[in-house]
């Protein structure tokens, strides 16, 4: 990240914004997940329960047909998606093969699968949905849909250059913002969905998802983001700070602990597979 993008962040942070007036309209929320993150999903869904400011309508978790996700979701209250069902595939029929500095391969098939959900529009019954990651607490209240039907999108200091390489490859023409729309969740429109689908696929004779899938970079190991793409093409929008903290599973507790020792100075906290202590547990 250069120092520049950290300046520019923190100026953003740091100022002073109006209150957001929230929409009362009904919002779906749709989470993508595989069993690992059973985990932590219970305090995902504590955080979209006490801090999304508008009506939840039904809550979509989008997942293989693994007998566990399912009970989870029968237990919960929540609405099951078998993820091969929104698109007639799987993961694995996207093959995607990415080729390291060192010669192996790693597949990546998964991994976009689950963006590519989030872009698809196809899952819930709302004009709005809302998508966040299954690792991704919210501790403070969060506007996502403006009284004025603006929608809301929190901006972080993320700078990955693959991103921008592939934006670049879809719609050469789009401008990009100067900050980042990597923050874990996100608020998509159906109409807007529908109108990025049919910029991406114009002239190509394509369906969208094959050409994000013709667009990736073999060489990259993170080569396209959902949430870069769609916040820089919205263009009537609102932008604040994401104000979040990463964590590792060691600093894991109740969602009443977290919100009381973190709600003072961020907004959400995530805690990464990667930082877990022990994968095997």
């Amino acid at each position: 990240m250069s120092q520049l993008r950290k300046i520019r962040y923190r100026l953003f942070a740091w100022k002073r914004f109006p209150q957001l007036q929230s929409s009362a309209e009904a919002i779906d929320v749709v989470i993508p997940i595989v069993g690992k993150d059973l985990r932590i999903l219970p305090l995902c869904l504590e955080g979209v329960y006490h801090c999304v400011a508008h009506p939840i309508q039904q809550i979509y978790i989008v997942a293989p047909a693994q007998d566990e996700i399912v009970c989870f979701c029968e237990e919960h209250g929540l609405q099951f998606v078998d993820e091969r069902e929104v698109f007639g595939f799987g993961p694995k029929e996207l093959n995607l093969q990415i080729q390291n500095a060192d010669g192996s391969q790693s597949n990546r098939s998964g991994w976009l699968f689950q963006q590519l959900i989030k872009l698809s529009g196809r899952v819930g019954t709302c004009q709005h949905y809302l998508c966040i990651d299954a690792d991704h607490v919210l501790i403070r209240p969060h506007v996502f849909l403006t009284q004025d039907n603006k929608t809301v999108f929190y901006m972080s200091y993320e700078e990955h250059q693959p991103y921008y390489d592939n934006i670049h490859r879809l719609l050469p023409n789009l401008a990009l913002d100067k900050l980042s729309y990597v923050d874990h969740k996100m608020l998509f429109d159906k109409q807007q969905v529908e109108r990025l689908h049919q910029a991406l696929t114009q002239g190509t004779g394509l369906s969208w998802t094959d050409v994000v899938l013709k667009s990736y970079d073999r060489s990259s190991f993170a080569g396209f983001s959902e949430f870069e793409l769609y916040g820089n093409f919205v263009v009537d929008k609102v932008q604040r700070p994401w104000l979040q903290k990463r964590l590792p599973y060691k600093k894991m507790a109740d969602y009443d602990t977290l919100q009381r020792q973190w709600s003072r100075s961020r907004w959400s906290l995530t805690f990464p597979d990667y930082m877990r202590q022990n994968k095997k547990e």
